[in-house]
């Protein structure tokens, strides 16, 4: 039985409950939209609190495919509008409107890429594989720490404003898409299957962040008691192993998670065409042209404001998520210090358990040093907030240059316009 004053779960008030319930709701509504769209085919199972893959009903699943397949098909005539606009374009093409034509066609290749890649995601059973490592690993460490430390739901308030903010620019961007009359689905699947798979990446970080947030607590609490004391009882001795050999658990599932979706953030970074070609009509909407100051917001907020704030949200929210992630490990390793100190004071170092916890503080130590907890972008840069700047200075600087190659080129800029 465990009776130590600091091995128990938080007292729970209001603000715990409905962090708590965010977490479940989230999980829920990722798990329901995996289901109801037959995407992983991975279901849950409370008696274990672990997912299995699973076949749905035959004839279910083929109504399912059905609609998928009409929803990418039923735009054909589309498809070839465009296609035979692409090749008229090219011997039309000529000045400013050949820098705009290549960016907008290369802005829709790699849609269609990442789109295609999603697809593979959300379908292949290679990836459906990772996903039921990676939630059975999420599910397991959760039970642990609610367990044996006491689990703290909270929310960064300033990363979910920053998400919510990028829902409320999603939204308008989407509404945006299907209001114009050259709407196509694959847009409307690349923004929203790329979401999807972006929220469950983030309720992983935020949950990632309450680990080491209960883990901080338990060992804080572990130090006031302890400082006090001559010895270190043998039980906590397993409570201190346990933690270690969990800490490590953590970090392989990260570089886990990484490595599986890597594509994932390179897919974000490359959204930075999108957000260039679109900061430049921002740009050339907002300083050039002559329209009314409620015409210039309304074709802003309708057409370009979206494609340009999105991506970049996308980036800073993974490098703000990196910097709270290093903070947390920080304060992890100099709690480590001072217990390995304890230690050192209280216990004879040449016991078995103590020696033991000696080795594996030592190798949690080189562990964060060597490998820390972040997220990664393309080219395995390291995405935190200096190169959400970086990001957001590079589009800014470039959408300048082609606003000014367009003046060179004596394009008129009088008139706002949603696209070229």
């Amino acid at each position: 039985m465990r009776s130590n004053k600091y091995v128990h779960r938080p007292r729970e008030g209001y603000s715990e409950v409905a962090h708590r319930l965010f977490f479940k709701a989230s999980a829920w509504a990722i798990y329901g939209i995996a289901s109801g769209c037959h995407f992983f085919k991975l279901k849950y199972t409370k008696e274990t609190n672990q997912v299995e893959e699973t076949e749905y009903n035959p004839a279910l699943s083929k109504i399912v495919v059905a609609i998928k397949l009409l929803l990418l098909a039923s735009q054909y005539t589309y498809y070839f509008v465009m296609a035979s606009a692409i090749y008229i374009h090219i011997r039309l093409v000529n000045f400013s409107h050949a820098q705009h034509f290549v960016m907008s066609l290369f802005m829709q290749g790699i849609g269609i890429n990442v789109l295609r890649r999603l697809t593979i995601f959300l379908h292949q059973k290679q990836d459906r594989q990772y996903v039921r490592h990676a939630v059975n690993e999420i599910l397991y460490i959760t039970s642990v720490i609610e367990r044996r430390f006491g689990m703290i739901y909270r929310c960064d308030t300033v990363l979910l404003g920053v998400y919510l903010c990028k829902l409320w620019l999603l939204y308008l961007l989407l509404d945006s898409l299907l209001d114009k009359d050259y709407f196509l689905i694959l847009s409307l699947l690349y923004w929203v299957l790329l979401d999807y798979c972006f929220l469950g990446y983030f309720i992983y970080q935020l949950l990632l962040l309450n680990w080491y947030r209960s883990i901080t607590l338990f060992l804080q609490r572990f130090i006031e008691d302890q400082g006090a004391r001559q010895d270190i009882a043998a039980r906590h001795h397993r409570h201190l192993s346990l933690l270690f050999k969990l800490q490590l658990r953590i970090n392989n599932l990260h570089k886990f998670i990484i490595r599986s979706l890597s594509w994932m953030p390179n897919s974000i970074y490359l959204m930075i065409f999108t957000c260039i070609f679109n900061m430049e009509l921002l740009i050339e909407c907002s300083l050039f042209a002559e329209d009314e100051l409620d015409d210039k917001i309304y074709i802003i907020m309708d057409g370009c404001l979206g494609p340009v704030m999105i991506p970049i949200l996308y980036v800073l929210i993974l490098g703000m998520c990196t910097d709270r992630l290093r903070d947390a490990e920080l304060i992890l390793q100099q709690q480590i210090v001072i217990i390995h100190g304890l230690y050192m004071r209280n216990t004879h170092s040449r016991l078995p358990t103590v020696m033991v916890l000696d080795n594996e503080h030592t190798s949690l130590i080189l562990h964060q040093k060597l490998k820390p907890l972040q997220n990664v972008m393309i080219l395995d840069n390291i995405c935190d907030r200096e190169f959400a700047f970086d990001y957001i200075l590079t589009v800014i600087l470039t959408a300048l240059s082609l606003v000014q190659y367009t003046i060179s080129c004596g394009e008129s800029l009088n008139e706002c316009v949603r696209h070229k």
